[in-house]
C-alpha cells in the first residue's frame, strides 16, 4: 500500500516589480498577509493585494488535473488581487511569474511533478488563464515586461486604462509523482512576481512578420452572408449563386477575448507552418472499416474485437508536422490547424491527408449534452479524447510541448431552445441562409456564456477549430467556396467542436465538408487538431508558401 508522502508545498513571499522607461527602477519585497503595497511613477499606480491565506500542503497526495484545478480547502489555493490607476496615453506590458527559492538545505521534490494552475476570479467563477503546467523555467527574460531569465511565466497581459484584477493560484503534485522511498519531508517553495514596465504593447515577431507580408484588409457589410469566393444561397430559387463584389481573400482583423486577432480567408497560399515532427514512428488503429483510433483502448471502446493486429503505421520518426495559420490570436499567439506531415495533401486517404484520425464525435447521441465537447461538466467525448491522446503522443512528450500553450477553445452551447427543433445559438449566428438572411451572419471569436454543463470555454493544448472560424475562413452553410479549408471532393471531412442543434433525439455538431454542414455525433469524419504556439524568436525562415513555408524552431 501507498505510505502518505510528506511534502510540503508553501507560497511564502511575495513580489512585485513595476519597472517604467524614463524612471528609475522600482522594487518591493513583502510577506505579511492582509496588506496592500503598491508604487507610484508619474500617471501609474499598481497594487497589489494578497488574502491571508497561503498554500500550504504538508503530506500531500499525488492528484490529477481534473481534482488539483478546483481545490477550494484551507491551504490549497492562494488568492490575490493586481489593480492600477493609469491616466494618459500609457500602456503596461505585465506579466505573473513564479519563482523557485526552495530553502536549499531541504529535501526538495522535483519541480517537474509540480503543478501550476492560475485562474481569474470573475465573481464566483473561474477563468482559466493557463492550462496547469510542471513547474518549467523561462531561460530567458521578457524584456517586453522585465520579467527576469529563470522564472516561471504563468500569465501575460497588458493594460491601458485603470482596472482590477483577481486571481487564484492552485499548486499540487502531479499524478505521476510515486512517493515510494522518498524518504518523507520533501519541499518546495515558491515565490509569486508580478513585473510591469511601460511602452508599446508587445507585438511578437511572427505577428510582425504575417503583417509585413500580408496588406490587412478591411471587412464589408454584410460578407459573412457570402462565401469567399462571392457565392451564396438564393433560398427564393433553393440555388447556389454569385456575386463578384464579396470575393473576399486576405487577412482581415477581428476582435477576441485577449485584443486584436488577425485571421486568414479565403484561398490564401501563404499560411503554411512547419513546427514539430514525430519523434518516433506513430501508430493508430483501424477497425477494418476505415475509422481510425488513437489507441487500441478508445479503439476496443467502440469496436471489442479490435487487437494489436489493428495497428497500423500513421507516420514515421522524423516526419515533419505542418499546418496552416488560421489566426494570429489578440495574446499574439498563433493558432495553427494541422495539416499532416506535407504542406501539400492530397486527402487520399489518413496518412496522406491533414488529419490525425477518423472518428465519431460522440458515442452517444440522445440527448442535448452530447453535442459538447465535454459533458456533464468533466466528461471528455470520446473526440476529446482523441485530440487529447493524439497531442500527449505526438506533441506533448516533445521539446515542442513547451511552446504550445493553453490556448482559448469554444464549444458554444449557449442559447440552446428546445421548440420543437432545439437549435443553439451558432445556428441563428452562421445560419442565416435559412431565413433568407433575415439580419446578418455574424461569427464572433469572443465565446458566449453558457449555464449548461456541457460544452463552453477552455484552456487546452488542442482541440478543433470552431465553426464560426471556419465562416470567418470563408466557409457558408451550405456553400461551396475556395476557401484554404474547404476540403474539396476528397472524403476527408471533418469536425469542428460547434453545436447547432438537437432534433429527433439526436445531437448535430457542424462539420466541415467541401461545405459547412452538420450532422449527428454518430457519424464519422477527419479529427483535425488546432493547438496554439508562442514563440519570441519569430520564424526561422519561410514566407509562408507551400514549398517554403514559415518554419517555426524549437
Amino acid at each position: 500500500m501507498k505510505k502518505k508522502e510528506n511534502i510540503i508545498i508553501v507560497v511564502v513571499l511575495i513580489v512585485m516589480v513595476i519597472a517604467i522607461v524614463g524612471v528609475s527602477y522600482a522594487a518591493f519585497n513583502y510577506s505579511r498577509t492582509g496588506s496592500i503595497n503598491s508604487i507610484t511613477t508619474g500617471a501609474i499606480t499598481m497594487k497589489y493585494t494578497e488574502t491571508s491565506n497561503t498554500i500550504s500542503l504538508t503530506g500531500a497526495l499525488p492528484t490529477t488535473d481534473k481534482t488539483g484545478m478546483v481545490r477550494l480547502n484551507p491551504g490549497e489555493y492562494f488568492d490575490f488581487s493586481i489593480s492600477s490607476e493609469i491616466t494618459g496615453d500609457v500602456n503596461i506590458n505585465y506579466e505573473i511569474s513564479a519563482k523557485d527559492i526552495t530553502d536549499g538545505s531541504a529535501n526538495k521534490i522535483d519541480g517537474k511533478y509540480i503543478k501550476l494552475y492560475l485562474t481569474k476570479l470573475n465573481g464566483d467563477s473561474e477563468e482559466a488563464l493557463m492550462v496547469p503546467e510542471v513547474y518549467n523555467e523561462e531561460t530567458s527574460e521578457n524584456t517586453y515586461t522585465g520579467r527576469p531569465a529563470n522564472e516561471m511565466s504563468l500569465y501575460t497581459s497588458s493594460m491601458n486604462s485603470s482596472e482590477s484584477n483577481n486571481y487564484r493560484l492552485r499548486m499540487y503534485v502531479d499524478e505521476d509523482y510515486n512517493p515510494q522511498g522518498d524518504g518523507g519531508g520533501l519541499q518546495f517553495t515558491i515565490q509569486i512576481n508580478v513585473y510591469g514596465k511601460a511602452g508599446d504593447k508587445y507585438v511578437p515577431l511572427t505577428t510582425q512578420k504575417i503583417l509585413e507580408d500580408n496588406e490587412l484588409q478591411e471587412e464589408t457589410t454584410n460578407m459573412f452572408n457570402y462565401a469567399s469566393n462571392g457565392d451564396y444561397m438564393d433560398m427564393s430559387s433553393m440555388s447556389q449563386q454569385n456575386n463578384p463584389e464579396y470575393v473576399t481573400n486576405g487577412l482581415y482583423s477581428m476582435e477576441d477575448e485577449d485584443g486584436i486577432s488577425y485571421y486568414f480567408r479565403g484561398a490564401v497560399t501563404n499560411n503554411n507552418v512547419q513546427f514539430g515532427e514525430y519523434t518516433e514512428d506513430y501508430y493508430v488503429y483501424d477497425d477494418g472499416l476505415g475509422q481510425y483510433f488513437q489507441s487500441l483502448v478508445s479503439c476496443q471502446e467502440y469496436n471489442s474485437s479490435c487487437t494489436e493486429s489493428n495497428k497500423v503505421k500513421f507516420a514515421s520518426a522524423g516526419d515533419k508536422m505542418y499546418w496552416k495559420i488560421v489566426r494570429v490570436n489578440g495574446d499574439g499567439s498563433l493558432r495553427l490547424i494541422y495539416n499532416g506531415t506535407s504542406a501539400n495533401t492530397d486527402n487520399s486517404d489518413l496518412a496522406h491527408s491533414y488529419a490525425v484520425g477518423y472518428t465519431k464525435y460522440n458515442l452517444e447521441l440522445t440527448d442535448p449534452k452530447y453535442t459538447g465537447y465535454t459533458y456533464d461538466n468533466d466528461t471528455d467525448s470520446f473526440i476529446k479524447r482523441e485530440v487529447d491522446t493524439w497531442y500527449d503522443n505526438a506533441l506533448g512528450s516533445t521539446v515542442y510541448d513547451s511552446m504550445v500553450i493553453g490556448g482559448r477553445f469554444c464549444s458554444d452551447s449557449s442559447g440552446y431552445n428546445y421548440d420543437g427543433n432545439g437549435y443553439f445559438a451558432s445556428y441563428d449566428r452562421l445560419g442565416q441562409a435559412a431565413t433568407t438572411f433575415a439580419k446578418p451572419n455574424a461569427p464572433t471569436l469572443k465565446c458566449p456564456s453558457t449555464t449548461e454543463s456541457y460544452g463552453g470555454s477552455y484552456r487546452l493544448k488542442a482541440g478543433l477549430i470552431t465553426a464560426d472560424e471556419l465562416v470567418l475562413a470563408g466557409e457558408n452553410l451550405a456553400i461551396t467556396t475556395d476557401s484554404y479549408l474547404n476540403p474539396g471532393s476528397s472524403n476527408m471531412y471533418y469536425w469542428s467542436m460547434t453545436p447547432i442543434s438537437f432534433s429527433f433525439d439526436h445531437s448535430y455538431v457542424l462539420y466541415e465538408s467541401d461545405t459547412l454542414n452538420f450532422n449527428d455525433v454518430h457519424q464519422w469524419y477527419a479529427v483535425r487538431p488546432v493547438i496554439n504556439v508562442t514563440t519570441e524568436n519569430g520564424f526561422a525562415s519561410g514566407n509562408g508558401t507551400a514549398s517554403t513555408p514559415y518554419v517555426i524552431l524549437e
